[in-house]
């Protein structure tokens, strides 16, 4: 192999190349970095000819890395990501700046707290804008990258590398449509059983959860937000069983399911609230002990420190209190 010569790489080139990594696509990374397709592809070749490898090739799932693109990937985002800090103004000015802030969160925290944080991103940073991650693509390794500023969910114990921050408490209600007949009386056990449910699932990570929990690169982040133990194990204590009807990894979905159907489901309280008229929905409370759960946020110690995430993060502390 010929060394590498750095005075042919340009920093556009490796944005090029993060974007690829990140989009698996030349037209969203084109889209993402205001470029044109045929520009993407330009860059993406002298890329290839510098480096002395294909780097992406096409697969039914977009452009997959090759070997050797995997491995520069997570290298090259942490270097572009000390570029930036060192580049960083001391100070930071939500008016002014054009940043792109990127979260990675549940459905279930997208929904309760991104429709009250946008506005006010809007109108205290309006040239700003805000990206969201699923949590299910690998939350410490995004925070480690750099490629995600904060992290918002539910997580237990966390490498010495992350800080985190209490947001709020969170409980559980059982949730019905208000013209169910069942919604005129109080919610036993014995009817509770009698209902058929709409179970919440994690879109595959549940059957790798320990007491709800899995571990992401030492983190441990919650991903099964049911009480079924505790459910089951009321229910057995009377002799009385569940039927789950349906299973959705959507909460959004469920809530709707639920408003049309004769189906009840076990939601977190504040998602529940938010769409309790919309949707005519009625509330109960778990006729038997079910443990609450918290949010918080969390990030990296050594990325965290810049200005704008100091302020995004009290933004975003800010915004959970009035939740």
């Amino acid at each position: 192999m010929q060394s590498l010569h750095f005075d042919n790489i340009d920093l556009n080139l490796l944005r090029v190349f993060e974007a690829l990594i990140e989009e698996r696509s030349a037209t969203r990374a084109g889209a993402r970095l205001g470029l044109t397709q045929s520009a993407i592809s330009h860059a993406l070749n002298r890329l290839r000819y510098v480096l002395q490898d294909d780097l992406f090739v096409r697969g039914p799932e977009g452009m997959q890395p090759t070997d050797r693109a995997a491995e520069i990937a997570p290298r090259l985002r942490q270097g572009l990501l000390q570029l930036q800090l060192a580049l960083t103004p001391s100070e930071f000015d939500p008016v002014s700046t054009d940043r792109r802030f990127t979260l990675t969160c549940t459905e279930y925290a997208g929904a309760v707290l991104l429709p009250a944080l946008i506005p006010r991103l809007r109108i205290e940073a309006p040239h700003a804008s805000i990206t969201v991650l699923p949590a299910n693509l690998g939350v410490a390794e995004s925070l480690r990258s750099g490629r995600a500023d904060l992290a918002i969910g539910s997580f237990r114990r966390a490498p010495d590398w992350f800080a985190s921050e209490h947001l709020f408490h969170e409980t559980r209600v059982w949730v019905m449509s208000a013209d169910h007949p069942a919604a005129r009386d109080e919610l036993t056990l014995e009817r509770l059983a009698e209902l058929p449910h709409l179970a919440i699932t994690a879109t595959g990570e549940d059957e790798h959860a320990i007491d709800g929990y899995v571990i992401d690169h030492g983190l441990e982040r919650l991903v099964i937000r049911s009480d079924a133990g505790q459910l089951q194990g009321a229910l057995a204590a009377r002799g009385l069983r569940r039927t789950v009807a349906a299973t959705t990894p959507h909460f959004l979905a469920a809530l709707i399911t639920v408003s049309e159907s004769d189906i009840a489901a076990l939601l977190p309280r504040r998602l529940a609230t938010a769409f309790m008229g919309r949707y005519r929905l009625a509330l109960f409370e778990p006729p038997y002990p079910s443990p609450a759960f918290d949010v918080m946020s969390l990030w990296h110690r050594e990325h965290g420190e810049q200005p704008a995430l100091t302020w995004l993060r009290r933004l975003v502390r800010e915004v959970a209190a009035d939740l």
